[in-house]
């Protein structure tokens, strides 16, 4: 997940959870107030019906019920239970019917206001007294208004909820993108940064914030990048002539001296060994300098689009003239119908000494056996498949086969330098693409190498 996704959804969590916690306290106190509003007109409406009875004269307990009528009305399901004569059987009878607590009836005994609440029914209990003669007045009451109330604002809080969940949310999204408009400025920058271009910098903002230490920090970077490719171009570009100036003077005495009939016998032996180690030290120069300039002159990846099939056409030509009788077949029986598949975008001088040493490979390490190249495309990538017939690769060296100068304990009685495949590995990662090995000791080894097609 992105950082900016991960802001975004926090950022919502964070305010829902609020947003939530706001809303059961606003429950629950409109709770509270609801019923202890409620609780309070039960207890107004049980105290005037308890003075009532306990008075028998007609007249007064008339004006008590006109008062309540006139003034209070009746409550939904109210209802009055009476205990004047507080015997023992009347209490227990009361109880029985009623669900209420004995902590209830307790406070009722303690001359203090009792409450409770079960289910949605609504129960107050009160003692009132006069002289002589004492009351206890249990009233009870559904205060469907109230409980109708609490249902709305509980829809309220909850659509209110949703509403505000969903503008916190688009809230979120565009305070998120906006704090990573900086950022994505500068990936978009950076991506367009390459080998050919390391000059092109980051702008810098006046302010001190992160962002611009961030800018600051990648200019940094490619300023010693660029001085390091620099040099390293320099150091290929020089080493390059300087390296083969001296050795092609080392040659070239040596094949005079050969040719001079004068030379003695004795050192003409010397003269050969001379001549033929310093061709050999003339090509490890070359391909030392070839896997160093494509692992750093980015400046000579100047790419093209090529087809893959011309390119293999090609890299066979050029195994012709170094392997006249080799056994290289080209299968192009999985080309597909259109030519706009087979197109790469790459450097063709790079890939074709990339898949040439590969091919080579095959036919140096399988005595000049049978080599397959196999091409096939899929909607995104071309793949090229190399099989041979050789020696394999013991498993426990695959790891180490793009490791310059490494070669497998199994490859003594061939000549090489353990340059041919990192320089194509090289080649290969600079053009997006990925190589896969499988193989077998004295079976054999399949190189898959897969490139993106050209958009």
């Amino acid at each position: 997940m992105k950082i900016q996704s991960r802001i975004t959804l926090i950022f919502t969590v964070l305010t829902a959870g609020i947003i939530i916690a706001l809303s059961v306290f606003i429950y629950i106190f409109a709770v509270e107030n609801t019923h202890s509003s409620f609780f309070h007109r039960l207890e107004v409406r049980a105290d005037i019906v308890g003075h009532a009875a306990l008075h028998e004269n007609k007249l007064q307990t008339s004006i008590y019920h006109d008062i309540k009528e006139r003034h209070l009305g009746d409550l939904p399901e109210e209802q009055h239970r009476f205990l004047k004569n507080q015997d023992a059987d009347s209490v227990m009878k009361m109880k029985n019917s009623l669900p209420l607590p004995p902590t209830f009836y307790d406070q009722i005994i303690r001359k203090e206001p009792a409450r409770f609440m079960h289910k949605d029914t609504s129960y107050v209990g009160l003692r009132i007294h006069q002289p002589g003669e004492d009351i206890i007045v249990i009233s009870s009451a559904v205060d469907l208004y109230g409980l109708e109330e609490l249902d709305n604002l509980k829809r309220l809080l909850f659509i209110g909820f949703m509403i505000s969940l969903f503008f916190v949310f688009t809230t979120g999204i565009l305070f998120s993108k906006q704090i990573f408009l900086p950022i994505r400025k500068i990936i978009t920058n950076v991506q367009g940064i390459s080998a050919l271009n390391l000059d092109q910098r980051l702008s810098e903002a006046d302010s001190k914030d992160e962002i611009s230490d961030l800018s600051r920090t990648f200019n940094d970077m490619l300023n010693r990048l660029e001085i390091t490719f620099d040099m390293q171009n320099n150091f290929v570009s020089n080493a390059s002539h300087e390296f083969r100036t001296p050795l092609t003077v080392i040659s070239g005495e040596a094949e005079l001296a050969l040719a001079n009939p004068e030379t003695p016998a004795q050192f003409q032996d010397s003269f050969r060994t001379i001549l033929h180690e310093s061709e050999k030290l003339e090509l490890l120069t070359k391909s030392m300098l070839s896997l160093a300039q494509t692992g750093f002159d980015g400046k000579r990846d100047q790419k093209g689009l090529i087809r893959i099939d011309e390119l293999m056409l090609m890299v066979k030509a050029t195994i012709d003239q170094i392997i006249p009788d080799n056994k290289i077949h080209i299968n192009f029986d999985y080309l597909p119908d259109e030519a706009s598949k087979l197109v790469i975008l790459g450097n063709e001088t790079l890939l074709k000494a990339a898949f040439s040493n590969i091919v080579l490979n095959g036919c140096k390490y399988s005595d000049n056996k049978p080599v397959q190249v196999i091409i096939k495309t899929s909607e995104k990538q071309v793949f090229i498949t190399i099989i041979d017939e050789g020696i394999g690769i013991p498993d426990e060296e695959l790891g180490q086969i793009y490791v310059p100068f490494f070669r497998a304990s199994n490859t003594r009685r061939f000549k090489g330098y353990g340059i041919g495949l990192p320089l194509s590995n090289n080649i290969i990662k600079m053009h997006e693409g990925t190589i896969v090995v499988d193989t077998k000791v004295g079976r054999g080894t399949t190189f898959m190498v897969s490139l993106p097609l050209s958009s």
